[in-house]
């Protein structure tokens, strides 16, 4: 074991008794990023006791009042931004498509004049989005994966800002419109989460300036700011999708470490808010009448899934298409593995040579970007396209408006189809190749009366190019300085490989009768499949689907289909959000440990070498220890010298220069964070020592800086305050969660997890402090090292009894020390400069 010196917090190492096998691993740990961690516990010291203690039941259902107007407030807010950004998206891709059709129709001889307009214009659009993303960097990409992080309790600076959130809305309505293959159904979520973020806190602000003390609308701590970050979150993906329910499973599967009866209610309610203002103003604005209808729910419309011509007979699947699910899931399972270790690779290149050169080599990653998938679609347009007759009466309205001619006689009734997919907005693309296809029993089209047969609606050449091209360029698009979704392009991708598939099953089986053959089931579940291969989601996911389509009796196939790919997909790597989250360096915890982890026990990777506080300390020592170290909370610890006939407590043993250099000297107390410290100099509470203690600040005192609190850099302290008594009795967690060093790691997980902890002190059974476990200790890659360490000295020692047992001419029996095992050993020594603080 090492000896550790508990006042400075450092090891004094003996390595004559540490295994030489852990001596020789001891560099070889990873020193992760420095991230915090949020406070989700409450700390029931006097201040906040006394508060508690002031409510009565009416101030009670006043607060619960309070809270639900509050998430009404951020339904509203997230349906309003969904709804600008879908009118700013349409407004800018109306301008790029129609002014491109208008210089095609004019130079229809030279295809280089309106081949440079939409490349020109699609360029513009690209880089006035990554200028947001150079003012702001938080705003890039999905948001999925900080929001994700942030509800699972890590503190991700400027996340949920308000500028995030204005650059977030504004960026991906410049690169959705821009042609690049995103979506903006995931910076929805990121909006809906940083409007969560915001509006209490703005309310909060503007009520102060209004001159009331106590604010209305103050949120003071991370576990209130939590909830209504879920409740955005959930808002953003009912906005996004037209679905409610799906909403609150994405916040509870994906995101929240903690869930109540009263949140699922709340966030329920908060994400109809969001869909029931986004469909009265698209409702609205397309119809010019204000009301609810299925036709405008979500940012995204796969439209209705029903029969031809309004048949009742037909059937959309049957039985023997769970077989189907099975197969498409799996294969959309390999493509979706295959996606995301594409997309880490380039992801990992763009890392150490975009990322670290500047903004403006980002910028100029982007402006190559959207030349080049501009330059591609509008020459396949061109090449790769055919032109192919359609049913003109057994085609909605809606999708004959969809269908691009492009140089095909409009008299015949043909429509290029690569066109048709490639100029449209992607969610009419999805659209078009769920609903749109031709039923006949006739191969002629000598006269324009007859109808192709099923197979020509979309040719098959055309889908597999369009499906090759847009699965690298949303790879390679995927993680650049951009506001970016990733739904719509995998359901895009995956609704293209449907429809392939649905062409070969119908070569194959020679099915043509539209009463038992719908190609649109064959694209909703590909679409499905590919999505799910590539960010792992079931539960959420098959119910977004699910409320979507409109149509309860896709929910088995979708079910089966994401299982089958989750299964298939986890064969070869992560989810692709889980996968930049590492490549971050985020320090995610999952659901539960793995199994093999479970005879790893809390002694074996907790944190050893940490600092620890008197109940009254001098200020010249605590600003000493927090000036040293970034820890975010410290043991309260009184000394205990041990004597003939008991124990004697000292309170100041670190003021009388003792050094404690044993654990059982110290009897834990209770827990103080480094922010109720700073708040505690900042407001000179500290006092003579022999001197009258000050009076005691009150719970809103305590939080009033929250969530900026000063930095100890920044507060200045005169020679004489050195001297003076901070009491960290009053203000301590008097009863901070603690663990046994005997806990196996799957407790420990449950606890984290369940409890949405920070901190977890180890305390054996006498109440002596043996160590700390915060975030950094449950990480994968070092429990993974711990595990591997674990196995190899078992495996030493197994062999070393062994050997004992084979010498000759030694008799007797071996004993076994009761209450000794294995992993006594295993104290890994790790020194405070490698580890991350919490």
């Amino acid at each position: 074991m090492s000896n550790i010196n508990w006042v400075d917090g450092e090891e004094d190492e003996d390595f004559t008794e540490i295994s030489p096998l852990l001596v020789q691993k001891r560099d070889q740990f990873i020193s992760p990023t420095v991230i915090e961690s949020l406070d989700y516990d409450r700390c029931p010291n006097e201040p906040y006791m006394n508060f508690i203690s002031t409510k009565t039941k009416k101030i009670i259902s006043y607060l619960n009042l309070k809270d639900w107007i509050m998430f009404s407030f951020i339904g509203i807010a997230t349906g309003l931004v969904a709804f600008a950004i879908d009118m700013g998206v349409t407004y800018l891709s109306k301008l790029k498509f129609n002014n491109t059709y208008k210089y095609l129709e004019t130079y229809s001889t030279l295809l280089t004049v309106p081949m440079m307009i939409y490349i020109g214009v699609s360029l513009l659009y690209c880089l006035v989005a990554s200028a947001f993303v150079a003012f702001t960097p938080e705003a890039a990409g999905s948001g999925i994966p900080e929001i994700k992080c942030y509800l699972n309790g890590i503190r991700l600076p400027k996340v949920v800002r308000i500028k995030t959130l204005v650059c977030k809305a504004f960026g991906v309505m410049f690169s959705v419109a821009g042609g690049l293959p995103c979506g903006k159904e995931g910076p929805m979520i990121h909006s809906g989460a940083a409007l969560g973020a915001g509006i209490p806190e703005g309310l909060s602000r503007l009520v102060k300036r209004m001159g009331y003390t106590e604010s209305f609308f103050g949120v003071h701590d991370d576990r209130a700011k939590r909830d209504f970050i879920s409740a955005g979150a959930a808002a953003g993906v009912s906005a996004a999708f037209g679905a409610p329910l799906g909403g609150v499973l994405f916040s509870l599967e994906e995101g929240s470490s903690f869930w109540n009866q009263a949140l699922t209610w709340k966030t329920l309610f908060c994400s109809m808010c969001s869909a029931f203002v986004l469909q009265i103003l698209k409702s609205t604005f397309e119809t010019r009448k204000a009301g609810i209808g299925n036709k405008y729910s979500g940012l995204i419309n796969f439209g209705e899934f029903k029969c031809v011509d309004g048949s009742k007979d037909c059937m959309l699947w049957g039985p023997k298409d769970l077989i189907v699910c099975i197969l498409m899931g799996a294969v959309g399972g390999l493509m979706g593995a295959m996606f995301n270790q594409l997309n880490l690779y380039i992801t990992k290149y763009r890392i150490n040579h975009v990322n670290k050169k500047g903004r403006v080599i980002r910028m100029m990653e982007v402006a190559l970007i959207g030349i080049v998938i501009s330059a591609l679609a509008y020459v396949s347009i061109n090449t790769a396209g055919h032109c192919v007759r359609w049913n003109k009466n057994g085609t909605e309205e809606e999708l004959q408006k969809l269908m691009k001619p492009w140089h095909c006689p409009q008299k015949h009734n043909l429509y290029n189809d690569y066109g048709t997919l490639a100029f449209n907005s992607q969610e009419n693309t999805i659209k078009m190749l769920f609903h749109h296809f031709n039923y006949s029993n006739s191969n002629s089209t000598n006269s324009e009366s007859e109808d192709l047969p099923l197979q020509a609606t979309y040719h098959p050449l055309s889908l597999i190019i369009f499906l090759v091209l847009l699965f690298f360029t949303a790879c390679w698009t995927y993680g650049i300085g951009v506001p970016s979704g990733l739904f719509v392009p995998c359901l895009l991708i995956g609704a293209t490989y449907g429809r392939i598939f649905a062409f070969c099953y119908q070569q194959i089986f020679k099915t043509t009768d539209p009463s038992s053959f719908y190609p649109g089931t064959y694209a909703l579940i590909g679409a499905a499949a590919f999505l799910g291969g590539v960010v792992r989601m079931t539960i959420s996911l098959t119910v977004i689907l699910i409320e979507t389509t409109r149509n309860i009796s896709y929910g088995l196939p979708i079910m089966l289909t994401l299982m089958v790919a989750k299964w298939v997909g986890d064969i070869f790597n992560k989810g692709l959000y889980d996968i930049h989250i590492e490549l971050k360096h985020w320090p995610l915890l999952e659901w539960e440990a793995e199994p093999l982890w479970e005879t790893i026990r809390a002694k074996d990777f907790m944190k050893s070498n940490l600092e620890w506080l008197n109940p009254q300390p001098t200020v010249g020592r605590v600003v000493e220890i927090l000036k040293r170290t970034k820890h975010s909370a410290f043991p309260v610890c009184v000394y205990t010298d041990s004597v003939q006939g008991g124990g004697t407590l000292r309170r100041n043993a670190a003021e009388a220069g003792i050094t404690v250099n044993d654990r059982s000297q110290l009897r834990l107390q209770g827990l103080i964070l480094r922010s109720q410290i700073v708040t505690l100099l900042k407001k000179e509470h500290y006092f003579d020592s022999d001197g009258p203690e000050v009076p005691g600040l009150t719970h809103n005192q305590l939080t009033e800086f929250y969530p900026k609190y000063p930095d100890i850099d920044d507060i200045t302290l005169t020679i004489a305050d050195q001297n003076k008594i901070i009491d960290c009795t009053k203000y301590m967690n008097p009863c901070p969660y603690t663990v046994s060093p005997l806990a196996p790691i799957t407790k420990v997980f449950t606890l984290f997890r369940s409890l949405g902890l920070r901190h977890l002190i180890v305390v054996n059974n006498l109440g002596e402090v043996e160590g700390i476990i915060t975030r950094s200790e449950l990480q994968e890659h070092h429990i993974e090292r711990v595990y591997k360490d674990k196995v190899e000295i078992d495996n030493t020692i197994a062999g070393s009894t062994a050997d004992l047992r084979n010498q000759p001419g030694l008799g007797g029996t071996i004993q076994r020390h009761e209450g000794v095992s294995p992993s006594d050993f295993l104290q890994i020594p790790q020194p405070t400069r490698t580890l991350r603080t919490f």
